[in-house]
């Protein structure tokens, strides 16, 4: 993963342009030979090991994710479906993955752990030998029915090692399986290979270049480097646009569609991450009132009890949306919890009144331990949290010259003059607590009329004498109503029980023109 950024609708992730993977690439040559498995293989299980050494169970190993570079080594792909466990004896409940590679547990409901993975590894080796997944059948249902029985048939011409590895890793009782260093010194694994780099000579370049396709045949300026270097060197698989994969579907307990981390194989990055509090702030709806708004892609709310609920949406083949998770966090942001609902029992709560009710299965986490797959879901209920804050009152301050505001953020402030003219300080973006302060000015008429940057000198600006005046002091109120804040902010500390917000100061004055000041 090189970079992500996001807009108001999409994620987006830039990540390192693998070749292809090794669907694609099986689908081309039928299947693989046992010293091609083996080579693959060892990768992924040494892929696996890392993952589960972080807690991380993929939940998803299948095919299509996972990917071949230019050097026909294996990436894994696809982290949509992963969860980072807090403990490696935690099990998890929800369904998913890809029918074919399921394990038992997942298919009839049970629950499982990181054994799924190392089930989803046996029936990967069986795919590269075979050319086909072990449990497949004609629809989903059957397949399912399959891999809970364990029902598959291994062909005559696999070698005994490679049987052996097969059947005791498919094992329906997932405490038998294999573990990760028993499947690394199996006969079958421990094998040597013809070479490290498989098909580094020159007869089987050639098959494989003519079978795949994926392999450099045609400029002439690079034949004869080429020529004089594939006895010696490793295969190099072509440049290839990007990849449009048809992914195998999915399944689990709500039919979600899951917005996938496409190749999150640089694992270098999980272990390099910056601790949650450098990247995220505990969301705090203190004082808030219950609010409920809809946009593309969630509905969210805050409710009675200041929890702080975002359901996600997607649309359906039928056009109409469909909720298909919920991110809930407490009220002062340290507890989250987050689930799948059932879509054929779960309704939306919008106009329901009291505690929002827990599902059977659901994921608990604490503000320090939230899951970094979770990072940005928790950025967007923050970041509706401070939307709210930043315009509600918690100081209003009253002078003879106006009436100002210092809002729940105790960043945004605004100052209305006697005259009618609007003063506005704010974030410029909303998302960042250190983002840069600016000054908006709007006219009595309403109309917006300058933008300054905060830290501007007010005597250097090109305004008329009256308005540098109101801008000197909307700033000298603000710092007035943040020493008050501090203040308050102690008292309600020693005095927690005691109502100390909103506060009022002075009154309004008198005025014929005290309307504006409402």
């Amino acid at each position: 993963l090189l970079e992500v950024f996001e807009d108001d609708t999409n994620i987006y992730l830039i990540l390192e342009l693998c070749a292809t993977d090794m669907q694609k690439y099986l689908n081309i040559r039928q299947q693989f030979t046992e010293d091609e498995t083996r080579h693959y293989i060892k990768q992924i299980v040494t892929g696996i090991e890392y993952l589960h050494s972080h807690q991380i169970l993929h939940r998803d190993l299948k095919l299509h994710n996972l990917l071949l570079t230019k050097d026909n080594n294996v990436k894994i792909a696809d982290f949509g479906l992963a969860k980072q466990l807090i403990t490696h004896e935690q099990t998890n409940f929800t369904m998913v993955g890809t029918p074919n590679f399921l394990a038992p547990e997942i298919a009839t409901r049970k629950t499982h752990s990181f054994e799924a993975d190392i089930w989803s590894l046996g029936a990967l080796i069986y795919q590269c030998l075979v050319g086909k997944p072990p449990f497949d059948d004609q629809d989903v249902l059957s397949t399912l029915r399959r891999v809970a029985n364990v029902r598959y048939v291994l062909p005559e011409g696999l070698s005994h090692e490679a049987k052996d590895l097969i059947n005791r890793i498919l094992q329906k009782d997932a405490k038998k399986r294999l573990t990760l260093i028993q499947i690394r010194n199996h006969p079958f694994l421990s094998k040597c290979l013809m070479n490290d780099r498989i098909n580094s000579s020159r007869n089987s370049c050639t098959s494989l270049r003519s079978d795949s396709g994926y392999f450099d045949t045609s400029i002439s300026s690079r034949q004869q480097t080429n020529e004089s270097t594939l006895s010696r060197g490793p295969l190099t698989l072509n440049s290839l646009p990007p990849l449009i994969i048809n992914k195998n579907q999915k399944i689990n307990a709500s039919s979600a569609s899951i917005l996938s981390y496409n190749n999150l194989s640089n694992t270098n990055n999980i272990s390099q991450r910056k601790p949650i509090h450098e990247v995220l702030t505990p969301l705090n709806t203190q004082r808030l009132d219950r609010r409920h708004v809809i946009t593309k892609s969630d509905i969210m709310d805050v409710l009675d009890d200041g929890e702080v609920v975002i359901q996600h949406l997607v649309e359906v083949k039928t056009g109409s949306k469909r909720i298909v998770d919920v991110f809930r966090v407490s009220s002062d942001g340290q507890k989250i919890i987050y689930y799948r609902p059932d879509r054929r029992q779960y309704n939306s709560y919008i106009e329901s009144e009291g505690p929002l009710p827990l599902p059977v299965n659901y994921e608990q986490y604490t503000f320090d331990t939230l899951p970094e797959q979770f990072h940005n879901k928790y950025r967007r209920a923050w970041k509706f949290v401070n939307i709210i804050r930043s315009l509600r009152c918690k100081i209003i301050m009253y002078t003879n010259d106006g009436k100002c505001r210092l809002m729940e953020t105790s960043i945004e402030f605004d100052f209305t003059h006697l005259n009618g003219t609007k003063i506005s300080i704010y974030r410029k973006n909303l998302e960042h607590l250190d983002s840069p302060l600016e000054i908006k000015l709007v006219d009595p008429s309403g109309r917006m009329t300058s933008i300054f940057n905060y830290n501007d000198c007010i005597e250097q600006l090109n305004v008329p004498l009256d308005t540098k005046q109101m801008l000197q002091k909307a700033i000298k109120f603000r710092e007035c109503c943040l020493i008050k804040n501090q203040l308050l902010e102690e008292h309600q500390a020693q005095f927690p029980e005691g109502k100390t917000f909103p506060a009022i100061f002075g009154e309004k004055p008198r005025s014929s023109s005290h309307n504006i000041l409402k």
